[in-house]
């Protein structure tokens, strides 16, 4: 199934997902971050975080959320293979991060990214579904 389209930009990379749920759009920008990172076939989940987070636009929340993913992948070598996205409201935001070890062997790094951006993100509910476009400091 596809979850994202790739955007071609000058000096970064980015790419617009979706989802039918606000939810779901959290956990595909999510998911698209970590494809646009590392090259991914396949594993088996042995680690959970559980993340909590507060903001005060959709926006905000989604790049927090996104630097969360890439905090974890950076700092802890997590490599998210599942997101689920509890709740996803500005004042309670709840997720969790299934993952593995990450293995450079295993999962070639694909591309360095150093920060998520707010560089033309808005997200937009369309009309079954809501959009974001998503540009990544690499």
């Amino acid at each position: 199934m596809v979850f994202y389209q790739p955007i071609a930009h000058t000096a970064d990379i980015g790419f617009k997902t979706w989802g039918s749920t606000l939810e779901e759009l959290f956990s595909n920008a999510a998911r698209a971050l970590t494809d646009c990172m590392v090259q991914i076939d396949d594993g088996v989940s042995t680690q959970t975080v559980f993340v909590n987070l507060k903001a005060d636009s959709l926006e905000k929340l989604l790049v927090k959320w996104l630097s969360e993913v890439l905090y974890h992948f950076k700092t802890d070598g997590l490599l998210g293979l599942g997101f689920s996205v509890l709740q996803c409201q500005m004042k309670d935001f709840k997720a969790t991060i299934h993952g593995i070890a990450w293995d450079s062997e295993k999962q070639p790094l694909k591309t360095q990214i150093k920060a998520v951006t707010f560089h033309e993100m808005k997200i937009e509910k369309k009309e079954d579904r809501y959009e974001v476009q998503v540009i990544l400091d690499v």
